[in-house]
């Protein structure tokens, strides 16, 4: 039987690993339906705590701080001998479908490098699967689609499941468990990808190649295409909006692909449903940040997404970013991650330069311009860390 054949609700989702299927049906129970989810928003208040370190909250909406907060893209990852000990015992895709695994994934870069924030473990191609994607996780090869969209037929294939936890349930129970643990320390971040993003993926069926696969399927198949994106779009929504529910104090907009295109195409081709999915998330009343990894021409247009944050890539100089966004929205970024790779002496250097770099934004929250390196020192992470928390703080006094 095939996922077209069965009912959305209460159907089995099939995520396969190294020589293994792993069945992603819904894993909680009530607690994570979408009436329940989203009763866990009693107020906006109720994701604020005065115990709690709150300066990348802040940062994001503009408000005054003792320091710049920071943390990074991928914190939780193989660089870190703590992460690695965790996958020695268990795959990748195992690991984000455990929720104790992945918030305790989640909190160890807390507890390692001192960030401001954490982000959530997970992987953004589990997040379609139940939509009727079969996902293949490999060691060598990373994710991958068995039944990538080729066709309109394979596109209205696809289902939007009406309850944000079938299928993803694990998500929110992990989430509820980073926030239960980091209530008194730091903010939680949820994520997705971008509708253009995650359809690539699912267009190639790997993260391989220039994409070329989905490239010619947004311009020969425009009616396909728009039907993909509508439905990713719909299912990101809820998605988000259960994250919200379930603890996370901010949500990221991951559009790693939105530089495959230029500034007259991202315009009408990926910008609608950017806009789209933020407006539907600003009743959470969390901080939204949106990342469009490449998109450098196409930032005039970002500038209006309706983004509390723009995240900005290693591929531009981070004052002139924050001059072409101006004074509405903060700036997240941007040091060169390979810089982790040089004496602590350059990194400081390097963090320096940053810093003043992104003085003028509203709002500054300190990042890598894309994620760690797999094989980063952990000192030098921490090198860094410290070095935006003292020299800031410096600044600031």
């Amino acid at each position: 039987m095939t996922d077209s054949d069965t009912p959305a609700v209460g159907r089995r989702h099939f995520v396969q690993g190294v020589g293994a299927v792993l069945s992603l049906a819904p894993l909680i129970g009530r607690s994570n339906s979408a009436a329940g989810l989203q009763a866990g928003i009693v107020n906006v208040g109720a994701h604020e705590n005065s115990k709690r370190n709150n300066t990348f909250l802040q940062a994001c909406r503009g408000e005054k701080v003792d320091y710049t907060p920071v943390w990074m893209m991928r914190q939780a990852g193989r660089y870190l001998p703590e992460f690695r000990a965790v996958l020695e015992k268990s795959d990748f895709l195992t690991a984000c479908r455990t929720p104790e695994i992945a918030a305790a994934l989640t909190i160890q870069p807390v507890d390692v490098l001192g960030v401001d924030a954490a982000i959530f473990f997970s992987d953004i191609t589990t997040t379609v699967v139940p939509m009727g994607m079969q996902l293949r996780y490999s060691d060598k090869t990373g994710p991958a689609f068995e039944n990538p969209i080729r066709s309109k037929a394979d596109v209205d294939r696809l289902i939007v499941p009406e309850d944000p936890a079938d299928g993803l349930g694990f998500v929110y129970e992990a989430q509820k468990i980073c926030a239960r643990e980091l209530a008194n320390r730091v903010p939680l971040i949820g994520f997705a990808a971008a509708p253009f993003t995650i359809s690539a993926y699912m267009v190639d069926g790997s993260s391989g190649g220039a994409f070329s696969l989905f490239r010619q399927f947004v311009f020969d198949e425009p009616a396909g295409y728009a039907t993909l994106m509508n439905k990713v779009a719909e299912h990101t929504i809820r998605y988000l909006k259960a994250q919200a529910a379930a603890g996370a104090d901010a949500l990221m907009l991951f559009d790693s692909n939105a530089g495959l295109v230029g500034p007259q195409d991202y315009e009408s081709l990926n910008l609608p449903w950017v806009k789209k999915i933020i407006a539907a998330l600003k009743p959470t009343g969390v901080p939204i940040i949106y990342f469009g990894l490449g998109a450098h021409g196409s930032l005039g247009m970002i500038k209006d997404c309706g983004a509390d944050v723009i995240s900005i890539d290693y591929g531009m100089r981070l004052d002139n970013a924050v001059a072409q966004l101006g004074p509405n929205v903060s700036v997240q970024g941007n040091i060169e991650p390979y810089v982790l790779f040089q004496s602590p002496k350059e990194i400081r250097r390097r963090v320096a330069e940053t810093l003043e770099a992104g003085k003028a934004a509203r709002g500054h929250v300190f990042n890598l311009g894309h994620g760690v390196p797999r094989n980063s020192p952990v000192d030098h992470v921490k090198a860094m860390v410290d070095s935006v928390h003292e020299l800031s703080q410096a600044r600031m006094t």
